[in-house]
């Protein structure tokens, strides 16, 4: 946005934030493979929009938009779609159409690279995220322990260390007090891919050459002691004005169901009874604190930080950052449109994210934290909402024949799901017997093992306290997979897309 197009005055109290928001004409499209995890913030911010690789709503959403020049051999994997995405023609006319005269195009992405930063940049647009340099600094764990050192916000009793082999390990480990059950961790890379518990040296042994080595080439790793623990995820959005932190979370992880990582993320959840006020309290002062450091670093905009509840003693401690966009934000981005069980009222908020564009907006304002905290919680007070991650299950490459639509559901008998109506979000969803699919892979698309097709939202619970999910969750799985047919992918045709990926750089 120019100068000229700023608030003259500064923006002091919500409802100015509100109705500069759903007001203002300046554009931000979403770019991303699929619109899950900032859908619905459109509501409350009037020129966002989503650009995406297919269309999840069948041309039903008029904020979405989605190219139909996709090849046969469509880009893979997040980056190379949003890359993709961006040398597009027909991407780059939809946005010129949509950016009024005097305006810049302000882009938001979940995950980019360099590459990224250089076509908008070559394009014209504003790409409101934190710089990718910086991303990846922060992104290490072994950062973020230090960083929350500093704040100290601390991290589950740990040493970063290298290692040259068991032996070395156990040394160390003994001199540290961490115990004989050992969580290790990488620099970087998903936690259900770089998180290796050990016990044994057979363990040990599995992942050697991953985690151990001599001199320079051994990596830096975390070693923590084990312990029993409950997961929490909360985002939070780092403003001039201060930070405005969202939702506590209990993550749901390690689900064979779900996913084929062990500690693989897989979705979230929230419900009254998730933890005590004062735990609530903690974690959000943890979030707030490492934040204010984080800050200093010059991060600006939408994260994402994990939290350790240790079911013995009750301490809470930092676990990681994720400084981007995350799967948190379908539950941050909630507005109270809908109803607890038993009340009949709505308590409308702001979406975690509208603070993320505010923050970019170039306006001047000031925040109530108290009062947006506040409006906040009562948006979502005794409401229990779930969301899973469903991935393509069977150990063949399929084309999607046919696909369940995007929309409300309702949850019958053994789990059933008979489709009721083409909602755009699941803002308004209520009952627990509603359930809301959101397709993010359709017919036409290939999919293979391990490859997100679509996340249901529900109104209830997707674990029970011991973590296993419930039977109802397990009836919905297989429910939801069962509307999908494919035609397998001839081998031959498979090791050929596979050859092409590989000349492409994928």
């Amino acid at each position: 946005m120019t100068a000229a197009q700023r608030p003259k005055a500064t923006l002091r109290t919500l409802d100015e934030i509100k109705k500069y928001l759903a007001e203002s004409p300046q554009p931000v499209f979403y770019l991303s493979r699929s619109a899950t995890n900032l859908l619905g913030v459109d509501r409350a911010v009037n020129g966002f929009r989503y650009i995406t690789l297919s269309d999840s709503w069948d041309g039903a959403n008029p904020r979405c938009f989605s190219p139909s020049n996709v090849p046969k051999l469509e880009p893979r994997g997040n980056i190379n779609v949003v890359n993709w995405l961006l040398q597009n023609d027909q991407v780059q006319a939809h946005i010129r159409k949509h950016t009024p005269a005097g305006y810049t195009p302000q882009i938001a992405i979940a995950m980019f690279d360099e590459e990224s930063e250089r076509l908008c940049a070559e394009l014209g647009y504003e790409l409101i995220m934190p710089s990718i340099k910086l991303r990846k600094h922060l992104d290490s764990k072994i950062v973020t322990t230090e960083l929350g050192n500093e704040a100290e916000t601390f991290s589950v009793p740990n040493m970063l260390t290298t290692i040259s082999g068991w032996d070395d390990l156990r040394a160390q480990a003994e001199q540290h007090n961490l115990g004989d059950n050992l969580v290790i961790q990488l620099p970087y890379g998903d936690s259900g891919r770089t998180t290796y518990f050990v016990s044994s040296r057979a363990d040990f042994d599995r992942i050697a050459g991953e985690i151990a080595g001599a001199g320079a080439s051994a990596p830096t790793i975390k070693v923590m002691r084990y312990i029993n623990h409950q997961p929490l995820a909360t985002e939070a959005v780092i403003t001039s004005a201060g930070t405005v932190v969202g939702p506590v979370l209990r993550e749901i992880t390690g689900h064979p169901e779900l996913t084929r990582y062990k500690g693989g993320w897989a979705g979230s959840e929230m419900y009254p009874s998730l933890v005590s006020a004062e735990t609530r309290a903690r974690v959000s002062d943890v979030v707030q604190r490492f934040c204010d450091r984080l800050a200093q670093e010059g991060y600006r905009g939408i994260l994402e930080v994990s939290t350790l509840l240790d079911t013995d003693t009750g301490e809470v401690y930092l676990g990681e950052l994720n400084p981007r966009i995350s799967g948190s934000s379908s539950h941050s981005n909630l507005q109270g449109l809908s109803t607890a069980p038993g009340s009949t009222e709505t308590h409308p908020a702001l979406p975690l994210f509208a603070f993320h564009v505010l923050e970019y907006s170039g306006t001047d304002f000031t925040l109530d934290l108290e009062t947006i905290h506040a409006e906040s919680a009562a948006a979502v007070a005794g409401q229990t909402w779930s969301t899973l991650v469903i991935q393509h299950q069977r150990d063949q490459t399929e084309r999607t024949a046919v696909a369940p639509r995007t929309g409300r559901y309702r949850v019958g008998a053994g789990g059933s799901l008979e489709f009721i109506s083409p909602d755009i979000d699941w803002q308004e969803i209520s009952e627990p017997d509603e359930a809301f699919w959101f397709r993010s892979s359709g017919p036409g698309e290939i999919v293979s093992t391990g490859v997100d097709v679509g996340m249901l939202i529900t109104r209830r619970r997707s674990q029970e306290e011991h973590y296993a999910l419930t039977e109802g969750t397990k009836q919905l799985i297989p429910s939801i997979l069962g509307k999908y047919e494919g035609k397998r992918i001839p081998t031959i045709q498979r090791y050929w897309r596979a050859g092409l990926r590989r000349l492409r750089g994928e």
